[in-house]
């Protein structure tokens, strides 16, 4: 059994669904803090990067959606770069 609380989405329920993926994003932003707390930043980062690249070279990804990704923490780090 995992530690970690499973994300608040009902089974069956539509990612296509605003509310759902306002859920999603929230549990992600909680996990996200409680993990930095409990392992540290650069611990945390790095098991970022190993999930992200399973992710990436499971043949079940959609190449779209990898794009997308890719896309997006480019603008993010851009924006990032930005505010300093």
């Amino acid at each position: 059994m995992s530690k970690f609380k499973p994300p608040p989405i009902p089974a069956g329920a539509s990612y296509a669904d605003p509310r759902v993926r306002e859920r999603m994003a929230a549990w992600i932003k909680e996990f996200h803090y409680e993990q930095v707390a409990t392992i540290g930043g650069s611990e945390l980062l790095e098991v970022y990067y190993q999930a992200l690249n399973n992710w990436v070279l499971n043949p079940t990804t959609n190449s779209h959606d990898i794009e997308l990704l890719i896309d997006e923490i480019c603008h993010t780090a851009r924006l990032e770069d930005s505010d300093s």
